[in-house]
């Protein structure tokens, strides 16, 4: 991965009152490549499809949660947090992201987590927070979250270290900056001729918070691109409603910061969701997932899975066999990180994990 010429937000550059008004901490290496795929536009029936490779966004684990860690991550050392507290099913990436970024600034990260279907990724990703660190807690389910949540603060405070609280993907109007920010990387990379302006945008939806900041960068920036968002979540995290409030929010807070930044009020109306590829439960996998993952990885030479980004590349190949990108340029936003932790999963003991976690080894898997 080469230095990247953008070591700090590009919004930084273009309204320069952030600097000093918006905290951040660079964590990812930026502007992350963007790659035409003749093969698997010719495969799917596409005319011109590229794909923008946030998995790279990270040399040691990358994916989409690196650009809300950026803000997130800082606004918590600003105000002295010493601990980060998230959610997320037990296999979350997004909690993984937190574990590893968040230590490498100094702050360790509890994790409050509910049952998702079992297959070899969520296995891999519990081994991981055992090596890492993460403190981990198991709730029934996401109703129970908020009151375990509440009683691991309060016992935290007690001890003097109250954590800060990051919720479920990152997305909040913190951590949705990463991604207005990266709308705008990927106005300059159209400037310079990486790739024309997209017709569609196609990515991943579970937390919102990186179709809202794409649709809210995206209108700011002056782009074009509909912002294709496919449902991989339950409908109280991904929806309409919560993207337009988290695109608004975060806008409205670099408004705060620098009046020049252009302000739109987002209604639900604003936003493209598409729930036709979630396949009815949070982490289980669909035959059109699971043929997106092989088909990319056949094509592209990409690692997918089948929980989030194989159901966003399931939405691009659907729309290709139909005709709906006859003509257009489409964009596949690849928000799973490619980094390889097989010696470490390979050498980690799953009995270093809370005794209450060890059934998900010693079960079949769901997929």
């Amino acid at each position: 991965m080469t230095d990247s010429p953008y070591s700090e937000p590009v919004i930084f550059d273009l309204f320069p009152r952030l600097r000093d008004r918006i905290p951040w901490t660079p964590i990812g290496s930026f502007p992350t490549p963007v790659q035409e795929c003749g093969a698997l536009a010719a495969a799917i029936g596409a005319d011109r499809v590229f794909i923008k490779r946030d998995d790279l966004s990270n040399a040691q684990y990358g994916g989409n949660k690196v650009r809300k860690l950026e803000f997130l991550i800082a606004h918590a050392r600003k105000m002295n947090f010493k601990k980060l507290i998230t959610l997320g099913g037990i296999g979350s990436n997004h909690l993984l992201a937190t574990t590893i970024h968040g230590a490498a600034h100094g702050m360790d990260t509890i994790g409050c987590v509910v049952p998702q279907p079992v297959d070899a990724h969520v296995k891999k990703n519990l081994l991981l927070y055992a090596h890492f660190g993460t403190e981990l807690h198991l709730c029934p389910s996401a109703a129970a979250i908020p009151a375990r949540m509440l009683e691991v603060i309060a016992a935290s405070t007690v001890k003097g270290a109250p954590p800060y609280y990051v919720p479920g993907g990152g997305s909040s109007a913190v951590g949705v900056l990463g991604y207005i920010n990266a709308a705008f990387e990927l106005k300059r990379q159209i400037e310079q001729g990486a790739l024309p302006e997209p017709d569609v945008i196609y990515v991943a939806n579970g937390s919102s918070g990186t179709s809202s900041g794409l649709a809210a960068g995206c209108r700011a920036a002056g782009l074009k691109s509909q912002v294709m968002a496919v449902r991989v979540a339950e409908w109280y995290m991904a929806n309409k409603f919560t993207q337009a409030q988290l695109a608004t929010f975060a806008v409205a807070r670099l408004r705060a910061a620098d009046p020049s930044f252009p302000f739109h009020v987002f209604m639900p109306q604003d936003m493209t969701l598409r729930s036709e590829f979630f396949g009815g439960e949070y982490g289980r996998h669909t035959e059109q997932g699971n043929e997106a993952v092989d088909m990319l990885r056949e094509h592209a030479g990409l690692k997918l899975e089948g929980v989030y980004t194989g159901k966003a590349a399931s939405a691009l190949i659907a729309d290709a066999r139909a005709g709906k990108l006859h003509g257009k340029t489409a964009l596949y936003w690849h928000t799973f990180s490619s980094a390889d932790f097989s010696d470490i999963v390979n050498n980690q003991d799953y009995h270093e994990l809370p005794e209450e976690f060890h059934k998900f080894f010693e079960q079949p898997e769901d997929m």
